[in-house]
């Protein structure tokens, strides 16, 4: 068995798997493999990996399965006792894998570790510290747009942005990966969810470092992504939510989404992919609640150690966070 496997997923990415995969050739974990997951690509990077890099395991799908369900695949074929994640408009420091593994081979509490992740071109501004869940139960990635100077220490957190994390084994077997049916957006918030009920912590590794080309595999997308960000945000809450949170939070949650439907409706013109994520969840009620009679019946965490690890939506800080999100995720679409 491998120590560790590295998934890259790649949706017509062609122009940014050689950088990606460079990054991780230079790496200094000794005992790794690669395997990049193509979603039904048309862009000839399935022949391209296959000629250019031929020490890479390919998983070739015949349709796009998104992110949830493409990397899922990818695990099929994991050999690794750890399971990372990278996205293929990110590039690894050489020290990368290495400082994850380290960091989760001293701490077998830990089930998942964050990479610091900044900005391709301004290394000095963070993309991600990982992730904060707040008390509406949407995602949000830490430290977004700071400095990354201000990231420098070591630190649990609520969970980690997928786009470069470590798994462990271990915990996947016990509460599974990346749920299919969210096929992209909110995923990895649902996976660092499950992870909390069921009592494993997250560790953030500024000296893990990623340089993230942020938003290159979202373009031509923001209808798609509006839809998902809708739909999904409801089978985060559905899911994992505990019972005494929902009712001491549903006002957040109200509040949260009024606000959400105003920024895509006014400031972005998606109201109807918005609309027609919430009705899809609806829809997707019956089964919902089964995932979620399933994730709660395994929880070890209590409801106080569960509030205690989320942030509050009115803090300062939050609201900070989501006004540069916005800002970003307008620019980027």
């Amino acid at each position: 068995m491998k120590s560790a496997s590295v998934i890259v997923l790649n949706l017509n990415g062609k122009h940014l798997l050689e950088e990606c995969l460079r990054g991780l050739k230079e790496q200094t974990h000794p005992d790794f493999e690669t395997i990049v997951v193509d979603n039904a690509s048309t862009d000839g990077s399935a022949e391209y990996l296959a000629r250019e890099h031929p020490g890479v395991k390919l998983v070739r799908l015949a349709e796009n399965r998104g992110f949830a369900g493409g990397n899922a695949q990818g695990l099929k074929s994991a050999e690794g006792r750890y399971v990372a994640l990278l996205n293929n408009d990110a590039v690894p420091d050489a020290g990368w894998l290495a400082e994850l593994t380290g960091a989760m081979e001293a701490d077998r509490t830990v089930g998942i570790c964050a990479s610091r992740v900044v900005l391709y071109h301004r290394p000095e501004i963070m993309d991600s510290a990982g992730e904060d869940c707040v008390t509406s139960g949407h995602g949000v990635r830490r430290g977004s747009g700071e400095p990354a100077a201000r990231h420098a220490e070591k630190r649990h957190v609520f969970g980690a942005c997928a786009a470069a994390a470590l798994y462990r084994r271990e915990m996947i077997d016990e509460i599974g990966f990346l749920d299919r049916d969210f096929f992209f957006n909110c995923e990895d918030t649902d996976l660092n969810f499950r992870a909390q009920l069921a009592g494993w912590k997250c560790l953030y590794v500024p000296s893990a470092v990623v340089r993230h080309r942020v938003g290159a595999t979202l373009a031509g997308m923001r209808d798609l992504a509006v839809y998902h960000s809708s739909r999904n945000g409801e089978f985060v809450w559905v899911k994992n939510m505990p019972a005494p949170l929902m009712l001491r939070f549903l006002h957040h949650k109200l509040i949260q989404e009024a606000a959400s439907l105003a920024y895509h409706c006014v400031a972005r013109g998606g109201l109807r992919p918005y609309l027609r994520g919430k009705l899809d969840a609806l829809k997707a009620l019956h089964g919902l609640m089964r995932k979620r009679r399933e994730v709660q019946a395994h929880r070890k965490a209590t409801t106080g150690q569960i509030r205690s690890v989320l942030t509050p939506i009115f803090g300062t800080r939050l609201v900070s966070a989501k006004l540069r999100q916005m800002i970003c995720f307008r620019k980027r679409t």
